[in-house]
């Protein structure tokens, strides 16, 4: 599936459990992600070292997908790694199409938030609690901040 980036306005969501989004894309990690998966499955079974600097899940040889999809849904749902939590929604510190629309997070920082639109569930359920998801946001860059493959080493 292709995303379809728009800015984040008052849009609606609900998971369609169709597993599109668990397939065909990378989904990187934060060493928090990584320790907290590590919780329940051997590091060296999920991990994989893109580009000699991005840690990333490992994805299944045999449809591409995500190791921890079973049957369109996540085995790890409880404590899916923070890029996964956020989505359909994408975050970016700089703004990447014509029309943006900043938000600022209680540090100050602004960030701009887009929405997939190709994904099934957007445009359902209850509109996005945009409050919830400044602090998921806020999580997200501290933990990025803090992920290194050096600090990873130190720890595996």
């Amino acid at each position: 599936m292709k995303e379809k980036l728009v800015p984040l306005k008052d849009h609606r969501f609900e998971c369609q459990m169709c597993g599109e989004c668990c397939r065909n894309r990378w989904v990187p990690l934060t060493l928090g992600d990584v320790l907290r998966l590590g919780e329940i499955k051997p590091i060296e079974e999920f991990l994989l070292i893109w580009n000699g600097k991005k840690l990333v899940i490992d994805r299944r040889k045999w449809d591409n997908g995500c190791i921890f999809l079973e049957d369109n849904r996540c085995e790890i749902h409880g404590i899916k790694p923070l890029i996964c939590r956020l989505y359909p929604i994408a975050l970016s510190e700089f703004p990447i199409l014509e029309e943006n629309i900043p938000y600022y997070l209680k540090n100050g920082k602004k960030v701009y938030l887009y929405i997939d639109e190709n994904c099934k569930g957007v445009g359902k359920g209850k509109k996005i609690d945009i409050e919830k998801l400044l602090k998921l946001c806020e999580t997200v860059l501290q933990e990025i901040k803090e992920t290194s493959i050096e600090k990873l080493m130190d720890i595996v």
